[in-house]
């Protein structure tokens, strides 16, 4: 009975959301300005991984395959994000199991930062000067959620 107390309180927690959520304001400005550079998802998504493999080249090694394919799958992702912000719950378990999925891909920690970064880049980028202060602090407080629940989820897995 010990050892199965103890196995189960050394596995990883489950993925929650630990700090509070976004706010009704924070959820306007991401949901406003995911539909101005979803008008072009595609150069988006090019400038999102222009800017990834600018901060951090070795990352350019992870992706063997097809980019158009991997941008595809980014614009998805985060139009799902944008989609489900006022039920953050729904969110948990996809992001866990992409966690999940990318440690098998041997994302640390820090690729994790590189990937807040170009997003903010290419958010910058394609919206100018409507990338305020408040902009940056919305796009990166909902990105501090998705990289904590990916990461536990990695942990888990």
């Amino acid at each position: 009975m010990n050892a199965m107390l103890h196995a189960t309180t050394d596995s990883p927690p489950e993925p929650v959301i630990a700090h509070a959520w976004l706010t009704a304001e924070e959820i306007r400005i991401i949901r406003s300005q995911f539909a101005r550079v979803g008008e072009d998802a595609d150069g988006f998504a090019r400038d999102f991984y222009s800017s990834l493999f600018s901060i951090a080249p070795l990352l350019r090694a992870m992706f063997r395959g097809e980019m158009a394919e991997q941008r595809a799958k980014l614009v998805h992702m985060l139009a799902m994000l944008v989609s489900q912000l006022k039920s953050p719950e729904a969110l948990i378990a996809p992001l866990a199991a992409l966690g999940e999925r990318h440690r098998g891909y041997a994302v640390i920690p820090l690729d994790y930062e590189c990937v807040g970064r170009a997003l903010m880049r290419a958010l910058a980028l394609r919206l100018g000067d409507d990338f305020d202060v408040a902009s940056h602090a919305a796009w990166n407080k909902l990105y501090g959620h998705v990289a904590a629940i990916m990461q536990a989820g990695a942990l888990r897995g």
